[in-house]
């Protein structure tokens, strides 16, 4: 059975990782600080998983857990997630994000790992010069998060040229679904409706976004680990599709009958100073085309997927 790294595996994002490691029977080894994962994310999973605490900034402890545990492969899901995060404490999240990443770097070029999986974001675009947007797009993020992104991208391609290290970065683009741990859209808009709350949004009515639902990103993940040969770096993984937040209202009052729910116009805001980059929908071609990639879940399905799962009580993962 291959034996599988995921940084950050107690995460939100990186759990629903290696939940799906787990299901198929590989070795996972999951390593994190748990400042922002828990390790009830990861219980129920059974003997072929080990909760390893640690830090991607410290390479000393990396390099012991690829040794101890003969990691083959890698999935780099640590980072400081979010470009509210970045705007707060730039320094923090370049040490984190660009160190943890090149400390990955140097792990995989010393103990020979087959391939990392780097979990990239649509931050990296910036503005999106047209829509749907493809990886050829030029790179200008806007905030700190984006531009560490970037970093690491680059880092990457560096040791992927000068030692062969097979570094293939997933972008991608504002995934929600069940559990979800911050306050973002959709989940504050279905919670407000099912909580019978009203919810008032100033503004960023106007903002289109390629909201992806948690199954497919984790699916385009494992496809891109998986795949035998890679003929590019890099892989928009999204629902191949954006709305509006004025649609997505709309959609949550509609499969939430009464919620008392609105938004302005206009763009979406990170803060009062700070207007988010225009976006889209990301282009699935490439991984559509080479890794197989078929999003099942459009907006209203996954939006239904997750409503299901409050209306449940809310059940642990994986269940």
């Amino acid at each position: 059975m291959p034996r599988v790294l995921v940084t950050g595996g107690a995460g939100w994002l990186g759990a629903a990782v290696v939940r799906r490691l787990a299901a198929r029977g590989d070795q996972v080894v999951v390593l994190d600080n748990l400042q922002a994962g828990a390790p009830a994310n990861l219980e129920g999973l059974g003997a072929n998983v080990r909760l390893i605490p640690g830090d991607i900034t410290d390479l000393s402890g990396l390099l012991l857990v690829i040794k101890e545990h003969r990691v083959q492969r890698i999935v780099h899901a640590a980072a400081i997630v979010s470009v509210i995060s970045s705007l707060g404490a730039p320094s923090h999240v370049t040490r984190v994000n660009i160190e943890g990443t090149l400390n990955v770097l140097e792990a995989m070029r010393l103990f020979e790992v087959e391939r990392t999986v780097h979990i990239s974001s649509e931050e990296t675009y910036g503005d999106f010069r047209y829509e749907p947007i493809d990886e050829e797009h030029p790179l200008a993020p806007t905030a700190p998060y984006g531009i560490t992104k970037v970093a690491s991208e680059h880092l990457g391609r560096f040791y992927r040229a000068q030692h062969k290290t097979d570094f293939i970065n997933v972008r991608t683009s504002w995934v929600y679904g069940p559990g979800f741990p911050r306050l973002r859209i959709p989940r504050t808009l279905i919670e407000a409706a099912l909580e019978k709350r009203p919810l008032h949004l100033p503004q960023g009515g106007d903002a289109r976004i390629d909201h992806t639902y948690l199954d497919d990103c984790v699916a385009g993940i494992l496809l891109a680990l998986d795949h035998p040969t890679h003929p590019f770096d890099v892989y928009n993984v999204g629902s191949g599709q954006s709305w509006s937040t004025a649609e997505l209202v709309a959609m949550v009052r509609e499969l939430i009958p009464g919620a008392d729910l609105s938004v302005g116009p206009g763009p979406h805001r990170f803060s009062d100073e700070m207007v988010a980059p225009k976006k889209g929908a990301l282009d699935i071609t490439r991984a559509r085309t080479v890794l197989g990639y078929r999003p099942r879940y459009d907006l209203r399905q996954g939006l239904e997927a997750n409503i299901a799962w409050y209306r449940r009580g809310r059940p642990a993962p994986g269940l």
